[in-house]
C-alpha cells in the first residue's frame, strides 16, 4: 500500500530518493501495476516520473528513441514507431489501459503476459539506463535488451530512461495467442531477423509464455541463422520435444509447444518471403 507519494526533478534526483526510501519505493508511471490485484509490485513509496521529459519519441537517420514513460497507445498513433511494435501495443486490448500502461512499465517487469518483451528482444533493441554506481555517483549506460532480459536482477534499482530501435532494415514480426484479447495470454512470440544480405541472419526468437517467463530460443535462433531449417516446419518438430512449459488455466505444456513451434515456422516463412524467396531455403 502507497503511503509516501514522492517526484522527482531529475533522472539522478529520482534515482536518490528511490534509494533513500531503502528498498520500500518504487518509480511510478503509468501506475497500471501498482494498482492492479494481485499484483508483485506493493511499494510503500512511489516516486512519480511525470516531470521528467519521459514522453517523447524521436527519429534520426532510421533510428527512433522512445521514452520510457511513453504509453502503448501514443506508440500506436505514432507516425514514427516501427508498425511491428504498434502491432504488439495492440495485443493490449483495453483502450483504458493502453492509455496508461507504459514502454518502459512493461520491459521492467518482464512479466510471462509481456505485451511487449518479445518484440523488443527480437528487434535487438538497446535500453539506456541511469543507475547510481556503487562510489555514489549518476551514471548512465546504454546495453541491448538481450543483457536485460539475462541479468534483470542486476537492473532492479536502475531508472529505465528510454529504448533505441537502431535496426531499421529488420524483420520483426510477433504473434498472440489467449482466449480472447481480454485474456492473459498463453504465448505472445515474436522473430526477428537482419534482412540485408538477402538470408535471414543475427536472428532472434523469444516468447513470453505464461508460468514459464520470457524466454530465447538459441538453438531455433542459430539453424535458421545457418540455414539448417530448409523445411520451417522442421521447428514445430524440435519444438514440440522439447521446452520447459507447464499446464495453467491458459493452455496445457503441449498446447503451448505447439503453437510457439508453429508460430516461428509461419514468421519464418513470413521473413522469407519478405526478401523474395517465396518461403522456401
Amino acid at each position: 500500500m502507497i503511503r509516501e507519494f514522492i517526484t522527482a526533478d531529475s533522472f539522478e534526483d529520482a534515482l536518490r530518493k528511490k534509494l533513500d526510501a531503502k528498498g520500500q519505493a518504487h518509480f511510478l508511471a503509468g501506475g497500471t501495476e501498482m494498482n492492479r490485484l494481485g499484483s508483485s509490485v506493493s511499494p510503500e513509496v512511489a516516486v512519480s516520473l511525470k516531470n521528467l521529459g519521459l514522453e517523447s519519441i524521436s527519429e534520426a537517420h532510421g533510428i527512433v528513441t522512445i521514452g520510457a514513460a511513453v504509453t502503448l497507445q501514443a506508440l500506436r498513433d505514432s507516425v514514427i514507431v516501427p508498425a511491428y511494435l504498434k502491432e504488439a501495443c495492440g495485443f493490449c486490448g483495453s483502450l483504458t489501459r493502453r492509455n496508461m500502461a507504459t514502454l518502459g512499465g512493461n520491459i521492467m517487469l518482464q512479466r510471462d503476459d509481456s505485451y511487449l518483451m518479445s518484440t523488443l528482444v527480437s528487434a535487438k533493441a538497446r535500453l539506456i539506463f541511469a543507475d547510481i554506481s556503487m562510489d555514489g555517483q549518476y551514471v548512465e549506460e546504454n546495453i541491448p535488451i538481450r543483457e536485460f532480459h539475462a541479468f534483470r536482477d542486476h537492473f532492479v534499482g536502475s531508472l529505465l530512461v528510454s529504448v533505441v530501435l537502431n535496426k531499421p532494415t529488420r524483420f520483426v514480426a510477433s504473434q498472440r495467442f489467449a482466449r480472447t484479447q481480454q485474456s492473459p495470454a498463453a504465448v505472445t512470440i515474436a522473430f526477428g531477423a537482419d534482412i540485408s544480405s538477402g538470408e535471414p541472419h543475427d536472428v532472434r526468437i523469444c516468447a513470453a509464455v505464461k508460468g514459464t517467463g520470457v524466454i530465447r530460443f538459441p538453438e531455433i535462433e542459430d539453424g535458421v541463422s545457418s540455414g539448417k531449417f530448409k523445411d520451417p516446419q522442421e521447428i514445430v518438430t524440435l519444438l514440440t520435444a522439447s521446452s520447459d512449459f507447464i499446464d495453467d488455466i491458459t493452455g496445457t505444456a503441449v498446447y503451448k509447444r505447439y503453437i510457439v513451434g508453429t508460430a516461428i515456422a509461419s514468421m519464418y516463412r513470413a521473413c522469407l518471403v519478405s526478401i523474395g524467396k517465396g518461403g522456401a531455403v
